[in-house]
């Protein structure tokens, strides 16, 4: 069965170093044969929400949210790549993801979260998953965190870290999961 997986990425801070570790992800669904498409809030031009894309009438939402609405709807799951400010999610990921709704419904999601510090992100897994949930992407048990995320990726995405093949193994698990919950749930979805 084929499948398809969007990885949201959140960030649009200058300087913004998570871009690499969602381009590792990016490229490792891709060497599983899964189609796996980046969504990147800083190439939109998002506004900040005043209206969700299916509150617009037939053909009269922006082209921008008509391209993200598009990839989302075809997509059988999601990977949602989060910094952590303040304990919390980055704006423009809270923004992106409240454009939509209908897109995400019986869809699986899994949270990869990052930072430049040792802990990875791990502290806005908690409410990340809570508001995937809300918006009716279940989130998976599996996570994945990504520590010193300025020294173990470069631009083009690839881990440099010296535990790497390690680490690639904590991909592999978080791969699984994701991949077996996207198509039991688009088995149930197409019955």
């Amino acid at each position: 069965m084929s499948l398809k997986i969007s990885i949201i990425y959140g960030s649009t801070r200058d300087g913004r170093l998570g871009i690499r570790f969602a381009k590792y992800l990016t490229k490792e669904f891709i060497n599983r044969d899964i189609e796996a498409v980046l969504i990147d809030p800083l190439n939109m031009n998002l506004e900040t929400l005043t209206k969700r894309y299916n509150d617009y009438d037939n053909n009269s939402a922006p082209k921008e949210l008509e391209n993200i609405h598009q990839e989302l709807d075809s997509s059988d799951a999601f990977v949602i790549v989060s910094a952590e400010y303040n304990h919390f999610m980055p704006p423009a990921l809270v923004n992106l993801l409240n454009h939509f709704y209908i897109e995400y419904q019986r869809k699986p999601s899994a949270v990869a979260t990052y930072s430049v510090s040792p802990f990875g992100g791990v502290r806005v897994s908690s409410p990340l998953r809570s508001f995937l949930a809300q918006l009716g992407m279940p989130p998976i048990s599996a996570m994945i965190h990504a520590p010193f995320v300025n020294k173990n990726f470069n631009d083009d995405g690839e881990r440099i870290s010296d535990d790497k093949d390690e680490r690639h193994k904590e991909f592999i698990k978080f791969a699984e999961e994701i991949e077996w919950y996207a198509k039991a749930l688009k088995t149930a979805r197409n019955e």
